[in-house]
């Protein structure tokens, strides 16, 4: 970091990854670097530490080093810090930051209030931030994040109908709202509120859609572009109201145990501007006395959203051939898709996204159908999740990574198959690449992580156990 602050001292934008023991060993090195670049305007951190590591990061003295003048910051702990912990920092100094994130950090909030210049927060609010009133003076907000990478349905206690209502009341440029599970009620937002949030673009919000609720939500949010709803209870009738967002691009639904044919239809004949779409953990059913959906399948008609780009049906309990075939043949722009645990597809269906030419991310995880013969035939590929596959070896995996040159990831988790040939093939199969492209190999045993130590001579491979 000294050569740095020595040597770059017109830096304007500065990206780092640092160990936290690093971090903290050399405190007073980041300190003067920091000091010396007084032109830096925004910077990207990246802490690792590990799991076992108690050490407080102490960032107070680093972050107050940085030039007052800087407009963004943005913080990231890998893994996520112990959500009890704060973590000693103070932004109180920056009048003129407009973008903050902190992700995986647990940061004393109430300072942030008084940064009105901020249009920009991404950060994870955790329960020891109570009776916060973060949001109060943040008028010019127009993105606000608040999920920080969690998983899609942890609880955060923080979240209050109160601290919702403000942000509706304050933050009348939004055009990006994303918020966890909590224990707000959207429903309680008073219907004229929603006139704020005509701008909005972005909403993700954890909670059970009513008709009346979707009603205001296509009313006054015209122009949202994603939607995200996490839900544990049935929005049937809600579902279908929400499709007559002309605008929609992403619609992601969590925690539905089960769609109605109806809402599915809905989806593929009003949501022609779609190119994301999320529904896993689900079963289609009739909406005829709730009978299971049986072939042909509703699904089918998804096949009709010719800009779909991104589809995870993970665990779709009914998904059949006949949805994955069509799919294949009329979404050409097909970038990822993921399958996983659909235990009711068969070979043919595997054989026809063979078809997709711009597919670059596949998740065919835990399904026994997936074989050498399988892999083979795959070209153009970035990410392959493979993992539970039993019916794959060591021929297979070698032969798509030598089929796939642009390959950044495949996880081979639980396959009891594969050998250190795996990874003496992939390190020759890499040695050469000259498109600069890291290739990650996960989920390998621990003895073959070992043994990969003293194998890999190439420095575009990395072999890791998760």
């Amino acid at each position: 970091m000294p050569f740095v602050g020595d040597h770059c001292k017109n830096l304007t934008t500065l990206e780092c990854k640092f160990n936290v023991k690093c971090l903290i060993d050399n405190a007073d090195d980041f300190v003067q670097a920091f000091t010396q670049l007084d032109k830096l305007k925004c910077i990207r951190m990246l802490l690792i530490h590990r799991n076992k590591q108690k050490t407080a990061i102490n960032l107070f003295e680093i972050i107050n080093s940085l030039p007052e003048e800087i407009n963004e910051i943005h913080l990231f702990a890998k893994p996520r810090w112990n959500r009890e912990q704060n973590i000693p920092m103070s932004v109180q100094r920056f009048r003129n930051l407009r973008k903050l994130t902190s992700v995986g950090l647990c940061l004393n909030l109430q300072e942030i209030a008084d940064i009105t210049t901020l249009v920009h927060l991404n950060i994870g609010l955790y329960d020891t931030h109570p009776n916060l009133s973060l949001f109060d003076k943040l008028v010019s907000l127009e993105y606000i994040d608040l999920m920080t990478s969690m998983t899609k349905c942890i609880y955060v206690g923080a979240i209050s109908t109160k601290i919702l209502n403000t942000i509706f009341c304050t933050c009348k440029n939004l055009k990006h709202l994303d918020i966890p599970y909590g224990p707000y009620d959207v429903s309680k937002i008073p219907r004229k509120k929603w006139i704020n949030f005509q701008n909005l673009q972005h909403l993700g919000i954890s909670c059970d859609i009513m008709p009346d609720l979707a009603n205001t939500i296509v009313e006054y949010c015209k122009n949202l572009k994603h939607l995200r709803i996490t839900s544990n209870n049935k929005m049937d009738t809600a579902l279908k109201k929400l499709t007559e967002l002309k605008n929609l691009e992403c619609l992601i639904l969590y925690g539905l145990d089960e769609l109605p044919d109806e809402s599915i239809n809905a989806i593929s004949t009003n949501c022609k501007k779609l190119k994301r779409l999320e529904i896993p953990d689900c079963c289609i059913r009739r909406s005829i006395n709730a009978e299971l959906l049986c072939s042909p399948s509703a699904l089918d008609e998804l096949s009709k959203l010719q800009y779909l780009e991104h589809l995870d049906l993970n665990d779709v309990r009914n998904l059949y051939d006949s949805t994955i075939i069509a799919i294949a043949n009329n979404c050409k722009n097909l970038k990822s898709l993921d399958i996983q645990d659909c235990t009711s597809l068969t070979e043919t269906a595997l054989v026809a996204l063979t078809n997709l030419e711009n597919l670059h991310k596949l998740n065919v995880s835990n399904l026994d159908i997936t074989t050498d013969s399988f892999l083979i035939k795959l070209k153009g590929l970035k990410e392959l999740h493979c993992d539970e596959c039993k019916e794959i070896t060591d021929a297979g995996i070698i032969k798509f990574i030598k089929n796939n040159p642009d390959l950044k990831k495949i996880s081979v988790g639980g396959i009891y198959n594969i050998t250190t040939d795996m990874v003496i093939a992939a390190d020759q199969a890499t040695k050469n690449r000259t498109n600069g492209i890291i290739l990650h190999i996960m989920g390998c045993s621990s003895s073959i992580k070992e043994a990969s130590k003293s194998i890999i001579t190439s420095q575009w491979l990395v072999v890791k156990k998760i």
